[in-house]
């Protein structure tokens, strides 16, 4: 895969890790893993060497405190922040090579501290620094908490940041621009901010229902110019079969798709080139969806086939609203148990022992007519820096180096080494990576008004909302009043 293509773009959402387990040198099925090989090492390092634009700086042994949820409740979303010893992995490795030059570089000392809950990082973030405590100098939080607390005040902005330089190579500029107001940044994804790549949503197909139902290949389509939804839910519904004969589908069954509904019915729109809320001319958000004809009319066809017998296979409602039922929902992907799956790229992990070959796509288009395939941004986690924060020059610092080091060793570990030469089946799903990520895109309304939007859209339709153009009406005062409350924050911040 080019990884040139998707440095320049990339926003928002891969790297999963081929690592998973902490320090521990066993992958995840049980088998031990050897350490990484030289070669693959030195093939993991680009032939650019990209180096902070910071001046020298000794910071005297300083701890650098970091604070975020546990990975290891969101396997395949999040990646550790730093390892005590090297671990065998590749990408893990890199993320302690990564560290250690740091450390040396700066004479500083990394602190790495986790909380069991999302939301925690949050709350403790909030507590401190009404307390004005100096206790961490990187949060992690998802981007609906990490966007308000900036604009609250609770974070500092980019450009309140000593030495950070947000038009270096390192840093994701598309999904920075789009989460900027009026011109001005909120928030700074780099290439250290490794969910943004995890987080990347497509769809994922298995190729021996293709060939077994006599389907056109999926790869053809997308070089052609021909997936599009209608084509998505045509062959989706082709493979649907009641196997048991019982009259009822289930997990013994084949489905046309299985998902969950944040991350199927967005991933329809958004693909489509569609959003809820965008900016305006100004460089402010704006509820876009009153009056929208062709956001109305994706969610009406879509509801029809979700009303269909075999259609989709929603796992919240199957497995319960646990995280683990995603991981339910993509195993029983991996089973053989339906044709598509729609979910975040990092979920290739849990399918590098599947029996059936399986393929990768970009979400499908509007139609023919669109130009465009895109990948969608979802939920992109990012280090933000508290208000309280001191040493803010050695936190600039320091957040330069680690995107310029990322830039150098974890990027490339992860997509020359462990993506493409160990958890991706064909060439052709490289393409279709390079495409996706080429084309990231996300809907203000699908991430930062996740709670004002989003869910309270994708509840309507798990109970069989098929009115959308009065729902958007009814939504319509409530959503913009909370914009306006966001905007209104960020001009008394100052």
């Amino acid at each position: 895969m080019r990884k040139q293509c998707i440095f320049s773009l990339c926003l928002t959402a891969l790297l999963i890790q081929t690592c998973i387990g902490c320090s521990n040198t066993q992958d995840q099925t049980g088998d031990t893993q050897t350490s990484p090989s030289q070669t693959d090492m030195e093939t993991a390092v680009t032939d650019n060497q990209y180096k902070a634009n910071v001046p020298d700086a000794d910071f005297g042994g300083a701890e650098f405190h970091v604070l975020g949820p546990d990975p290891n409740a969101y396997q395949s979303l999040l990646l550790d922040f730093d390892f005590e010893a090297e671990p065998a992995d590749i990408v893990q490795s890199a993320i302690y090579q990564r560290n250690r030059k740091i450390e040396e570089t700066y004479n500083i000392k990394f602190q790495s501290e986790y909380v069991s809950s999302f939301d925690e990082p949050r709350q403790i973030l909030e507590k401190n620094v009404m307390a004005g405590e100096d206790a961490y100098q990187l949060v992690m939080l998802i981007c609906r908490n990490a966007f308000p607390q900036a604009l609250k005040g609770y974070a500092l902005m980019p450009e309140e940041i000593p030495y950070v330089d947000t038009t270096q190579p390192w840093y994701i500029h598309h999904v920075n621009e789009m989460m900027s107001v009026d011109g001005k940044e909120v928030l700074a994804y780099t290439d250290e901010c490794m969910n943004a790549y995890l987080q990347t949503v497509g769809m994922f197909f298995n190729k021996n229902m293709i060939t077994s139902n006599a389907l056109e290949d999926p790869y053809t389509l997308v070089e052609e110019g021909k997936w599009t939804t209608d084509k998505f839910y045509e062959m989706a519904s082709a493979v649907i079969r009641d196997l048991n004969g019982d009259g009822k589908y289930d997990v013994s069954d084949a489905w046309g798709v299985v998902s969950e509904p944040d991350m199927f019915y967005p991933s329809i729109w958004v693909g489509a080139e569609s959003t809820t809320v965008q900016k305006d001319a100004q460089g402010y958000p704006a509820f876009v969806a009153v009056g929208n004809e062709k956001l109305i009319s994706l969610l009406q066809n879509l509801m029809e086939k979700l009303n269909t017998n075999g259609f989709y296979f929603n796992s919240f409602d199957n497995f319960g609203l646990e995280e683990i039922s995603r991981d339910k929902g993509t195993q029983l992907f991996a089973d053989g148990g339906s044709l598509f799956l729609v979910t975040n790229i990092g979920k290739v992990l849990m399918l590098r022992d599947m029996n059936a070959d399986f393929g990768i796509l970009p979400l499908p288009k509007y139609d023919e007519a669109q130009e465009t395939y895109y990948g969608r941004m979802l939920d992109g986690w990012v280090h933000i820096v508290p208000s309280t924060a001191e040493k803010t020059e050695m936190i600039g610092t320091v957040i330069e180096a680690l995107g310029a080091e990322s830039k150098n060793l974890v990027i490339p570990a992860f997509f020359d080494v462990a993506l493409t030469g160990k958890l991706i089946r064909d060439t052709d799903s490289e393409k279709m990576l390079n495409l996706l990520f080429d084309n990231v895109t996300l809907d203000l309304g699908d991430t930062v008004w996740y709670d004002s939007v989003r869910q309270p859209l994708t509840s309507a339709m798990d109970k069989g909302q098929k009115e959308f153009a009065s729902y958007f009406q009814k939504q319509e005062k409530r959503i913009v009043k909370t914009i306006q409350k966001s905007m209104d924050e960020l001009e008394n911040r100052g």
